[in-house]
């Protein structure tokens, strides 16, 4: 597939570049000032400027928010849902140990994001052994989560497990009953992870991620299982509040496998939409990843050929459906300025509103992102995710003391 195009079958469709593409003149005018980038030096490829149209100018327009840090430095991270009682809750991580073990700080706001105040938590399973790093080690460990208001009134929590479960091909799931105090732990097969979970209309829960990712060959080569990556995806569904799960396939009409990060939502009609982080062929590292849509009339059975959302290095996508109709898209810019954007679409991801993006966060260098909202009365949203903001202080113990999570509370501008 061409990275600026996508032919679909579909008539419904209107074909997208992705972003606001530059022209052919305005790349031969970009391609002398992204010479001489030695892209070895950089973490993950990420120069600052990979996936900008440098032959743009911006104008800014400010509006009002509310933007508040939870916890101390060295939170990383979150995801945030709000509970039936209207309270919200985020889930953080924090880094454990330099070997990549993180721990997860439950924080809960009663004011609509005004404040936050740690839970403290505590696990009542755990179904094998965990070695403990140290005597302040959280109960619950992972990263990369989504977090999820159960309509039975619990919460569930989805995380990356591979750095401390004892079967690294399978993914950790916590489940709470009692607004985030006390978890029970269960796992699934398959370690892919996705960006957030369908709360379906009868109550049944739905998540759709990578079937077999390319890029997680390595955890299974490692822990000597046979694995052949795939370019579909997986849908699991529950009808008892994620306590027991089914499983089909969907066969997505493209042969890349190497994507992940999958986010997913019902549109009308019973469509749904995912998006996926990849990397399109020929391209290598974080730096030339792209997010690709895919769409799914038959409720993920098949689903057609991915075309590309934006530009290059806008990555980590969260779909969310608005009351209002509208598809809120928060991502997270690998590109100048580093930090967290958002866009809006009218017609269900066919065009979103790349010409009036939204920067909710900026962040002092690339290590920033994992954006989650949720929509609260009023027409208010709330945003979590993590930003650099120590990035000239000496790096401390662990060397992630320079992140922070913060949220901002905020309203969708009329643009």
């Amino acid at each position: 597939m061409n990275q600026t195009e996508s032919n679909l079958d579909n008539d419904r469709f209107i074909v997208t570049a992705g972003g606001n593409p530059p022209t052919k003149e305005e790349e031969a005018r970009n391609a002398p000032l992204r010479t001489g980038y030695d892209y070895s030096q950089y973490p993950s490829a990420i120069t600052g400027f990979t996936g900008m149209n440098l032959q743009r100018i911006t104008v800014r327009k400010e509006f009002p928010a509310v933007r508040v840090r939870v916890g101390p430095r060295g939170n990383f991270k979150g995801a945030v849902c709000r509970r039936h009682d209207r309270a919200l809750v985020l889930a953080v991580c924090r880094r454990v140990t330099n070997q990549g073990l993180f721990g997860i700080h439950i924080y809960v706001s009663q004011d609509r994001g005004h404040s936050w105040n740690e839970l403290d938590t505590k696990l009542s399973n755990c179904p094998f052994s965990i070695t403990r790093h140290s005597d302040t080690q959280p109960p619950l460990l992972g990263k990369e989560m989504s977090l999820t208001a159960v309509p039975d009134g619990s919460l569930l929590l989805t995380v990356e497990s591979k750095s401390f479960i004892e079967d690294p091909t399978t993914m950790a799931m916590y489940r709470s009953e009692d607004g985030g105090k006390t978890w029970r732990m269960s796992t699934v097969n398959g370690q892919q992870v996705a960006r957030n979970l369908i709360v379906e209309p009868d109550g049944g829960l739905l998540f759709v991620r990578a079937l077999r990712s390319a890029y997680w060959q390595h955890i299974y080569d490692e822990a000597g299982k046979p694995y052949e990556p795939c370019a579909d995806l997986e849908l699991l569904r529950s009808s008892d509040g994620g306590r027991t799960w089914s499983r089909s396939e969907g066969k997505v009409a493209w042969d890349n496998a190497r994507f992940g990060e999958v986010s997913s939502v019902r549109l009308g009609e019973g469509r749904l939409l995912a998006s996926l982080r990849s990397n399109p062929p020929g391209t290598q590292n974080e730096g030339g990843q792209v997010t690709y849509l895919t769409e799914s009339t038959d409720d993920g059975a098949t689903w057609c050929e991915p075309w590309v959302m934006g530009n290059t290095a806008e990555v980590q996508v969260q779909l969310l459906k608005l009351s209002d109709g509208r598809l809120l898209a928060t991502y997270t810019n690998y590109h100048l300025p580093f930090g967290v954007c958002a866009v809006t679409s009218h017609d269900d991801g066919r065009r979103w509103s790349y010409d009036s993006i939204i920067q909710l966060a900026l962040s002092a260098d690339c290590y920033t992102g994992w954006a989650t909202t949720v929509e609260l009365d009023g027409g208010d949203l709330i945003t979590s995710y993590a930003i650099t903001a120590f990035v000239n202080e000496p790096p401390a113990a662990l060397g992630a003391e320079r992140n922070v999570c913060e949220t901002v509370r905020w309203q969708l501008p009329d643009l």
